[in-house]
């Protein structure tokens, strides 16, 4: 029997939870996507939420005002979930470890807790 270890492929795993802890959604992401829907709505003409109304009243805008300035911007969940597939699959295409160590340098991803211990991963 012969058993053959692939260091590249545990590094990978390793990378690729790094990109994802760095990735996570939390909560404000959810929040902004969500008004992000209800902006889109009110723009096509639904009336809305008493908590968009309450968004619009602090910022001193209509609900229609405060619809258009949210959808000026970015859909920022979108860009982050891009910005982490795309980092994905550049880690699985990496074809060496210095490939791999240059892809997390460059996009700043930090180091997982779970890298100082001395575990294989699948």
């Amino acid at each position: 029997m012969r058993i053959q270890i692939a260091p590249l492929v545990q590094e990978k795993k390793r990378a690729e939870r790094r990109v994802n802890t760095f990735l996570m959604v939390d909560g404000h992401d959810v929040a902004h996507a969500r008004k992000h829907m209800l902006a889109l709505s009110v723009q096509n003409g639904a009336a809305p939420t008493a908590e968009f109304q309450e968004a619009a009243r602090i910022e001193g805008k209509t609900a229609q005002e405060l619809a258009a300035v949210i959808l000026a911007k970015p859909d920022e969940l979108m860009v982050k979930e891009n910005k982490r597939r795309g980092l994905i699959v550049a880690v699985r295409n990496a074809r060496s470890l210095t490939e791999l160590n240059k892809i997390l340098a460059d996009n700043s991803v930090p180091a997982h807790y779970e890298d100082q211990r001395l575990a294989l991963l699948p």
